[in-house]
């Protein structure tokens, strides 16, 4: 079922306080709506006013499938800026669930080990940074091309991240390696020092410093739960731009930078090991995640008892219940079931 556009706007002129309000622990749903309202000011400050009206309708109208005290999302209207508070929080979620399953089908095949990598470049200021984010992606290319490492590495997913500090902003790379389960063992000739990984960033990078580079392995074979939060998470927090201790203009300029910066970027990537394992699983494209698919549970289509449609009320600040109803593919399976019970 889609957005109903008309259901929302009648939902405005109804009183908040006789409506049930969305109660659901799994997920930031009026926390994350809240910011997004920030977002749009901000939006029409820096000019982009198509931006600002997609963040306004993001996540509107929601629509879950519900048996006893489970909930699971099932539709939504999300305006998928990589900006928007709402999108950014829920494709987090989504994107972590996936690499884990890619991480797990492939540690049970190769019975590899993992390694988070962390690699970084000097601070730029904002109208550098789209230039320094090309920068990091190709150089990320030439560093996988050194002999050692393309020994040592038998796949890998990257993702980029940028945190800010005052007027300077600094993009770095996330990365979770596959390595060969005795790549850590001296005689096997593959394991690459922590220096040896700063002499070839640098060398890839084209610069005259030493990068910080952070090595580690995971602590957990299956999954590597840290490392796959840290590299699934957002591109930007939202806490850079939307924050108290900012002006609405130092604010506006910041959301100038990044969405300038991040304008057709491609955030993350897979390779080896991993990219086939994505490609097999169709989650190799984690820039482009299905944001309704990121609930733990799965209730069935079909077995779910009731459908329960939740909009957000602008007046109120929250989302509440439109609309419950028993869901029709239960009543259909059931129908079907008598029948064959009848026939029998």
């Amino acid at each position: 079922m889609k957005y109903s556009n008309t259901l929302h706007y009648e939902l405005q002129g109804v009183n908040p306080e006789k409506l049930e309000r969305l109660s659901d622990t799994r997920f930031s749903w009026r926390e994350e709506r809240m910011q997004a309202n920030r977002l749009v000011r901000l939006y029409h400050l820096a000019g982009y006013e198509d931006y600002a009206d997609r963040v306004e309708g993001c996540a509107t109208w929601l629509q879950f499938r519900t048996t006893g005290d489970q909930r699971e999302l099932m539709s939504a209207n999300f305006c998928k800026l990589r900006l928007c508070p709402m999108c950014t929080a829920r494709g987090a979620v989504v994107r972590a669930k996936l690499l884990s399953q890619v991480m797990d089908g492939v540690q049970a095949e190769q019975h590899c080990q993992y390694i988070f990598l962390t690699l970084t470049v000097e601070n730029v200021t904002g109208d550098k940074l789209g230039k320094e984010i090309g920068h990091l992606a190709s150089s990320w290319n030439r560093l996988l091309q050194h002999k050692a490492v393309k020994r040592a590495v038998k796949g890998w997913f990257r993702a980029l991240e940028i945190t800010r500090n005052g007027e300077y902003y600094h993009p770095h790379i996330h990365a979770i390696i596959a390595v060969e389960d005795d790549y850590f063992a001296r005689k096997s000739g593959l394991y690459i020092t922590q220096a040896e990984w700063v002499r070839r960033w640098k060398m890839a990078l084209k610069v005259d410093y030493n990068p910080s580079v952070r090595i580690s392995k995971t602590n957990d074979n299956k999954g590597g739960k840290g490392a796959v939060l840290e590299a699934a998470k957002y591109v930007t927090k939202s806490s850079d731009y939307i924050s108290d201790k900012l002006s609405d203009t130092e604010a506006a300029k910041i959301v100038g930078d990044y969405t300038r910066a991040l304008y057709h970027r491609r955030l993350t990537a897979f390779g080896g090991w991993l990219k086939e394992m994505a490609q097999r699983i169709q989650a190799a494209d984690l820039d482009n995640v299905d944001l309704v698919q990121g609930d733990d549970s799965e209730i069935r289509e079909d077995l779910a008892e009731m459908i329960e449609e939740y909009g957000w009320h602008f007046g109120a600040g929250d989302y509440v219940l439109a609309r419950r109803f028993v869901n029709p593919l239960r009543v259909k399976r059931e129908v079907s079931d008598d029948g064959k019970d009848g026939a029998s």
